[in-house]
């Protein structure tokens, strides 16, 4: 039997082993890294933006304030077109379609004047339940030189100029809903829209949102002596009032004003 040749020798794998054990733990430490700073793709960026959403669904036609939206962040890849980055850019604007919570609130959405609204909308106003709208006077010394805008709310004092001179405080935070009087113009089928209510300059009145026994007072007021109004800081803003008033909770609780009913109500402000 002829000698077999000797077997070569076995190449040890354990430097591959080692090779490969550091790129696995390099590789690792390089995707923590980037995942801690978010990677470099379109979808999983590090910047962030200011997107302005619904806080809360928006109905058709509601004139927005800064507690009905919020601000979240979003890559840029996802910013909608037309996208707002500020609360402030969106205060007093009109929806013009419904907007439902958490969704991007963009200029496509919103229009300056809820008259500029076409096709199928609601036919009343934003009114909560227990309260009814009132038309209120005002001018350039008595509404803050027409700074007061729809989305607003104001403080109302009276002015009594009978008998002893008092003002007062008499209402705060009181819901500013509309300026100005509506166009009133429906075009019929087919005809032109018709164009948009100016705006600018100084209105001769607000619709504010109050319970119907506030709006007799509110008349009274007007009737027998004066008002005129403050703007409130929209940090001091409290749309969380907006609840039905135990002492008055629908139009049925209002049982009409007198001077003794007005002195109750406020001491001391008629003498």
């Amino acid at each position: 039997m002829s000698a077999q040749p000797p077997a070569p020798p076995r190449r040890s794998t354990v430097p591959f082993t080692i090779l490969g054990v550091v790129l696995a733990l390099v590789g690792f430490a390089l995707v923590l890294l980037l995942g801690s700073r978010g990677g470099t793709s379109p979808g999983n960026s590090a910047a962030t933006a200011p997107v302005v959403v619904a806080a809360a669904d928006i109905a058709l036609r509601t004139s927005l304030t800064p507690a009905q939206v919020t601000i979240v962040k979003m890559v840029p890849a996802d910013v909608p077109p037309g996208a707002f980055t500020t609360v402030s850019a969106v205060k007093g604007l009109v929806a013009a379609v419904n907007i439902v919570k958490g969704q991007p609130v963009t200029s496509n959405l919103l229009v300056r004047s809820s008259d500029t609204i076409s096709g199928p909308q609601a036919a009343y106003l934003p009114i909560p339940s227990g309260f009814v709208a009132k038309t209120i006077p005002t001018s350039e010394m008595q509404g803050v030189a027409g700074f007061i805008q729809a989305g607003d709310y104001i403080s109302v004092i009276a002015v009594i100029t009978t008998g002893s001179q008092v003002t007062r405080t008499i209402y705060t935070n009181v819901p500013v809903i509309e300026v100005g009087p509506s166009t009133g113009t429906i075009a019929a089928a087919g005809a032109p829209t018709p164009p948009p209510k100016s705006s600018g300059g100084v209105s001769s009145s607000l619709t504010v949102i109050v319970t119907e026994c506030q709006a007799e007072y509110l008349t009274w007021f007007q009737q027998y002596e004066s008002v005129t109004y403050t703007l409130e800081s929209f940090h001091d803003y409290q749309p969380q009032d907006l609840k039905p008033d135990s002492s008055c909770p629908g139009v049925g609780a209002a049982k009409g004003v007198s001077k003794a009913d007005v002195s109750r109500q406020w001491p001391g402000i008629l003498g």
